[in-house]
């Protein structure tokens, strides 16, 4: 009986130390990038890589400057 209480027992610090070690782990990985499509080529751009324009308050995400030239040019055409 005490077999088993022992076993029981060192199953139980096991798991303990092997639950804390998975939940550092997974507090690690990276949060996901927040995307954002390019209104003028639809291409998906991370907001860190993104060329940020503004029209009438809203914000817009571009791939590069010529793609926020053109949505500016497409804009003042209307």
């Amino acid at each position: 009986m005490k077999f088993l209480i022992w076993a029981l027992l060192a199953y139980l610090v096991y798991r303990m130390f092997v639950g804390k070690s998975s939940e550092k782990i997974a507090k690690k990985e990276p949060a996901a990038a927040e995307t954002f499509q390019d209104p003028v080529c639809g291409v998906y751009i991370a907001e860190a890589d993104a060329v940020v324009g503004r029209l009438e308050g809203k914000r817009y995400h571009f791939c590069s400057m010529d793609c926020l030239k053109k949505f500016e040019e497409m804009q003042q055409g209307h």
